[in-house]
């Protein structure tokens, strides 16, 4: 039997995700998701021209997004709807051409010349480096922080319930944003004490948050960059979703940083997402994602192992969680 080639042309084709994006930033699925609208009105309230507008959504009723009843006016569908910014965990605020994620897809068109070792994408396409852009626009600083929020909230309950955290009195959070993930392991954990470490501008709303949770009285919040020594001592300082945004001798020097701030019989818990053969598509785009955004790299238990044995621990246990990270539990080697 011949084999069936994919459809390379749909594979390859660059107009309908960036139509899609473009609706998404606009918020066009919000405003026709009640029912059908005049495509002027439409573009009055996207803040758009409607000629180029009403070209883009009738190109995307063909593909399956939005539906067109009648001559220029436009109304939902499922597809359109599932892109509303008020959808629990949806795609849009990825989608938004003007959040930080969104923005960083655009560095895309750079790949070959990344691949060709010519330059990195980010800086070629936007004229400075992803955190950068970062520390320069509070927009996509706060669309950036409100994504990774998201993605902890996910993850902190099953970090929570993993872990054996009766052994640890007072434990780190080093790069841990707002507290999400501390705030969970707290609450799960009344006999722990903890402190968040993280930049000024990721950590601004921490004790707000801890405050909220009603962790506060448990918790300090440090402000500190993970690339210099840092200021605290714990039992255990962990790394949560934070090695992939780096390469190995940036990764190699947190690592340190957080093997000096444990006990001698302390543990550094470095946290993950791990390839296996279920997540394979998965781990090979964020793969590539974050070598275009910002030069880091997804990394494999044994190339993890070797980071962290660089930087003077030793992997003592690996816990896979069910969405396919892992916490990979390391001692100091002193």
């Amino acid at each position: 039997m011949p084999h069936e080639s994919p459809d390379i042309w749909a594979m390859a084709d660059l107009a309908t995700p960036f139509a899609i994006r473009t609706a998404a930033t606009l918020r066009v699925p919000d405003v026709v998701k009640d029912g059908p609208i005049p495509l002027v009105e439409i573009a009055h309230r996207c803040k758009a021209e409607a000629d180029p507008l009403g070209r883009v959504l009738r190109f995307l009723v063909h593909r399956g997004v939005f539906t067109e009843p009648e001559m220029d006016v436009f109304g939902p569908n499922d597809a359109s709807n599932a892109l509303c910014s008020d959808v629990p965990d949806g795609p849009q605020p990825w989608l938004d051409l003007d959040g930080a994620v969104g923005r960083a897809d655009l560095a895309f068109v750079e790949l070959i010349e990344q691949v060709r070792g010519h330059h990195p994408a980010y800086p070629a396409a936007f004229g400075r480096s992803f955190w950068e852009d970062l520390a320069h626009n509070p927009q996509l600083s706060d669309s950036f922080d409100s994504l990774m929020e998201t993605k902890s909230y996910g993850l902190a309950p099953l970090i929570a319930a993993a872990h054996d955290w009766s052994a640890y009195s007072l434990i780190a959070d080093v790069g841990g944003g707002k507290g999400v993930l501390l705030a969970e392991i707290l609450g799960a954990h009344p006999q722990l004490r903890g402190i968040l470490v993280d930049l000024l501008g990721p950590a601004r709303n921490a004790a707000e948050y801890l405050r909220e949770q009603g962790v506060q009285e448990r918790a300090e919040v440090v402000t500190a960059s993970f690339f210099d020594p840092l200021p605290i001592h714990a039992d255990a300082a962990i790394v949560c979703d934070v090695l992939g945004d780096w390469d190995d001798q940036d990764a190699t020097r947190i690592l340190g940083h957080c093997a000096q701030a444990v006990a001698p019989d302390g543990r550094v818990l470095i946290i993950e997402l791990l390839p296996d053969t279920s997540r394979m598509t998965l781990f090979t785009e964020m793969d590539l994602r974050i070598m275009i955004y910002v030069g880091g790299r997804m990394r494999d238990l044994d190339r993890t192992q070797r980071i962290a044995a660089a930087a003077g621990l030793t992997v003592e246990d690996f816990t896979p969680l069910d969405n396919g990270y892992a916490i990979i539990e390391c001692r100091p080697e002193r």
